[in-house]
């Protein structure tokens, strides 16, 4: 009988041992530390870090980036994770320190990088941000094997993103070239050339060119005719759900109100889908 509760006693603390260590990593996003004066550039770089932090498998992500880091997680968790980034502009290149840090076990991960354009910051965030979790993960747990790849996924290609697609209100339709280019052509008649990269399986479509006030159709007029002269240019960061729909986030300008009065523009993160037409 005694033989039999201690097996019983066994198997439910492995079944415990093994449930917790499935349970996702709470993650705390905080504002980023840097030396940019352009506000708009910040918020747009926090959104593509957020934006992949998502994506990112075992993750629970609490947005606070409307402040800073203070050294103490607002979760009380033992495993709470505060993370953050350093970016620092030289005279022609950036230097990104990003952070991951759990104040209950005095732990602090960091992965440097050096970039020579900014652009390259939002295209490879989600490898370092592999990077960091999994340097964080292997100083706390046991070595694992590698995950295997989702049966049946489809890694996007310059190639079979090829074609015509479409899903926003605003947008007729959007054309990606094989040659990594492409345009948007706006239900107000506007037209807007695109960059199309890929990396680490993400998507990322940035507008190329000024910027015009028809690309802000949701924005009264005379607000994104002043908004367009110190725009942002527009990015699109999407995953391939399968062969006939991409998902994510587009990068642009809302309206701000003042009461019910339109008054600006401002950076904003929508959710977007794409259909293949």
């Amino acid at each position: 009988m005694n033989r039999h509760i201690a097996q019983h006693s066994v198997i439910f603390f492995l079944l415990c041992f093994v449930t917790a260590g499935l349970q996702a990593l709470p993650v705390e996003f905080y504002a980023a530390i840097t030396n940019i004066t352009d506000t708009t550039k910040i918020e747009m770089t926090e959104g593509v870090f957020y934006a992949q932090l998502q994506s990112l498998p075992d993750i629970t992500i609490t947005d606070k980036r409307s402040q800073k880091y203070s050294g103490q997680t607002e979760s009380q968790e033992k495993d709470a994770t505060a993370f953050y980034v350093d970016i620092q502009e030289n005279s022609n290149t950036w230097t990104c320190i990003f952070y991951a840090e759990q104040p209950f076990s005095s732990r602090k991960i960091s992965v440097q990088k050096e970039y020579d354009s900014y652009y390259k910051i939002l295209t490879e965030a989600k490898s370092t941000l592999q990077q960091l979790f999994e340097k964080l993960n292997n100083q706390n747990l046991p070595s694992q094997a590698a995950p295997e790849p989702k049966q049946g996924q489809t890694s996007p290609t310059l190639e079979n993103l090829s074609g015509t697609w479409a899903g926003e209100q605003n947008i007729n339709k959007i054309v990606l070239l094989r040659g990594g280019r492409g345009f948007v052509i706006f239900k107000n008649g506007a037209s807007m050339n695109i960059d199309v990269k890929i990396s680490d399986d993400t998507v990322i479509c940035t507008q190329t060119g000024k910027s015009n006030a028809s690309f802000f159709p949701d924005i009264p007029r005379e607000i994104a005719l002043a908004a367009a002269l110190k725009a942002e240019p527009i990015i699109w960061v999407l995953s391939l759900q399968n062969e006939n729909t991409l998902a994510g986030f587009k990068y642009t300008l809302k309206t701000v109100y003042d009461g019910d009065a339109p008054v600006g523009a401002e950076p904003a993160e929508v959710s977007v889908t794409w259909n293949r037409q």
